[in-house]
């Protein structure tokens, strides 16, 4: 009896492997080199910022840095004068994607670049295979950065006016430990450190309960179920130890954690179908696209989403945590007020999806 039961667990629970990106092949999508590119950084912002030193830049990589604006001759033109002011206002900072080669992190770079957001596309190689599909006048930089090189990711995030982590344990890229754990808390001192206004980190579903059938799948792959929650918490008491010892003068940060449950590469289906919780009782399916969304999305309404912690899947696919594998292999539609949190939160628009999300305590 045991034995069966083991085995219909794991059975099950295969689907859930979809809500790690480290399992999932990235994008095998040709990159051409773009023959517009300029250099972001100049010699007058390099001057501004002490924590982006040549010796740091250096020591991340010498040629790291490639950005390219394109489209038109004139365009580039201008996006590259208006790039030499010494500073930026916080609406025209780019985004800085962590792990923008991943499936999720893909498709944050192409929501943000379809909503004419500049971009800081960041990878270990210092390349974003999926650029050549960038729309015509998009502003894309692409940049090196290890989350277990603690230089690499200061210069990432510096100058960002928000950062979305994207990133997960890979073959290639480092164990659960090195990434969903120390990597996301290397981002986070680093978005601190810079004054970076807004941190999302995409996480997992479940992560909470231990003894539920998705974690206890997913955890068999390196324990990468207890190194993220053991990354969330991190996150959390960074934020708070930051913002409740404000110097005079000082800024409040935030972040937004952002729980997932089965990942598709389905189309997005758009807000209306989307259902967010908290609790870590619940979940169910959602497309890649439709995360990217909420990431992005996230960062239009800090009053509503900063500090907090939430999990997310398309409401018709909603399943309490014991059955949602079961579900989900099947790839059902679910009656998602057979089982009801009391958390549950939908809405048209993203703003009436956010509203109401309790802060983390």
């Amino acid at each position: 009896h045991i034995i069966t039961m083991k085995a219909t667990t794991l059975v099950a629970l295969l689907v859930s492997a979809t809500t790690l990106n480290a399992f999932s092949p990235t994008p095998s999508v040709l990159h051409r080199q773009h023959s517009s590119a300029f250099q972001l950084r100049s010699a007058a912002a390099a001057d501004e910022s002490p924590s982006s030193s040549d010796t740091i830049t250096k020591d991340a990589s010498s040629t790291c840095r490639r950005t390219f604006l394109i489209g038109a001759s004139g365009t580039i033109a201008a996006a590259a004068l208006s790039l030499q002011q010494p500073a930026l206002a916080a609406d025209n900072q780019p985004v800085c994607v962590i792990g923008c080669n991943g499936r999720t992190g893909t498709e944050v770079v192409k929501y943000l670049l379809s909503k004419n957001k500049p971009v800081k596309a960041t990878s270990r190689t210092g390349e974003y295979y999926d650029a050549a599909s960038a729309p015509e006048g998009a502003m894309l930089e692409q940049l090196m950065c290890d989350v277990t090189d603690e230089k690499s990711v200061q210069v990432a995030c510096t100058g960002s006016s928000a950062v979305i982590f994207a990133a997960s344990a890979s073959k290639s890229g480092g164990t659960p430990s090195q990434v969903d754990n120390i990597g996301v808390v290397n981002v986070a001192k680093a978005c601190i450190d810079a004054n970076v206004p807004h941190l999302v980190v995409v996480s997992s579903g479940a992560v909470t309960k231990p003894s539920s059938p998705v974690f206890l799948f997913l955890n068999l792959f390196g324990k990468i179920m207890e190194e993220k929650i053991r990354g969330e918490d991190a996150v959390r008491k960074l934020y708070a130890e930051h913002n409740s010892n404000l110097s005079e003068g000082g800024q409040k940060l935030t972040y937004t954690i952002i729980r997932p449950g089965g990942l598709t590469l389905d189309p997005p289906r758009g807000v209306a179908a989307i259902e967010l919780n908290q609790g870590d009782s619940k979940s169910g399916r959602l497309a890649r696209a439709d995360v990217a969304a909420l990431c992005v999305e996230s960062l239009n309404y800090p009053q509503l989403t900063g500090e907090t912690t939430f999990e997310c899947y398309d409401a018709d696919t909603g399943a309490p945590l014991a059955t949602v594998g079961l579900s989900n292999i099947a790839k059902k539609k679910t009656d998602g007020e057979a089982f009801v949190s009391g958390f549950e939160r939908r809405g048209n628009t993203y703003e009436e999806l956010f509203n109401g999300l309790q802060k983390d305590a």
